[in-house]
């Protein structure tokens, strides 16, 4: 474990703005030095301290005040909730690091407090990006889990509300992409033509076939041709029109 590292480059100030405070917690050596090499070359981040594990996080929060906390998610599983509640509670925002499908719940943990979600294997420059992000007080997801969140915001919704699968009406937009299923449309031309990412993309299809009480995509096309409320797709336009 690194003790608290207080010395910012010159080149890391801007101004008199002060730098962002980063705390990198993974019990990956190498991917810890890994992390602190990359943003501490980068003008207005400072890593302030480093930690093979939550417990030797969370002290370190408490003297070193990090903006951001850096953590790798391998091997906390169903703890990940607590974990992130406790690392919240020192006033440091939490951006995870993790592998796709690593997090059983991805809900229950941004309700702990998380501020962020990415890919173990994003870019430098997008993780630049997110640590920035997550500073600013924003929430920032990969595009590979916004799918997932879809999926289960919907089924949180269903069950508040106590309508049961198979009969709620689809909105708008997962009424579009339906139609375009209908078409033939693989998830990437779908994507292209709506402006959407793959992954928000296949959360629609999802949420549409377990609002309809369907299986899959063949059930959900022939579920389109037989009703007359769904159109042919030509009134599907991009996001923000």
């Amino acid at each position: 474990m690194a003790e608290p590292d207080d010395a910012v480059p010159p080149s890391a100030v801007s101004g008199t703005e002060r730098p962002v405070r980063v705390l990198i917690c993974d019990d990956h050596e190498v991917t810890r030095h890994g992390l602190r090499a990359v943003l501490r070359r980068i003008p207005g981040l400072s890593v302030v301290a480093e930690a093979a594990s939550v417990g030797e996080a969370l002290p370190l929060a408490a003297t070193a005040r990090p903006d951001v906390t850096l953590m790798g998610i391998d091997g906390q599983g169903a703890a990940l909730p607590g974990v992130v509640r406790e690392m919240t509670g020192t006033g440091t925002r939490v951006l995870l690091l993790g592998e796709s499908g690593a997090v059983s719940d991805l809900l229950e943990v941004l309700r702990a407090g998380a501020r962020g979600y990415v890919h173990a294997a994003v870019s430098s420059q997008r993780l630049i990006e997110c640590v920035r992000a997550v500073a600013r007080g924003e929430t920032v997801l990969d595009a590979d889990v916004t799918g997932e969140l879809l999926h289960r915001l919907d089924d949180v919704v269903r069950s508040e509300d106590g309508e049961p699968r198979g009969h709620g009406p689809l909105t708008a937009r997962q009424q579009g992409v339906a139609e375009l299923v209908a078409q033939g449309l693989t998830n990437a031309e779908i994507a292209d033509r709506l402006q959407l990412s793959r992954a928000t993309v296949k959360g629609h299809i999802t949420v549409a076939l377990r609002r309809l009480g369907l299986r899959d995509r063949t059930q959900l096309a022939i579920h389109v041709h037989r009703n007359p409320q769904f159109g042919d797709g030509r009134g599907v336009f991009p996001a923000g029109c």
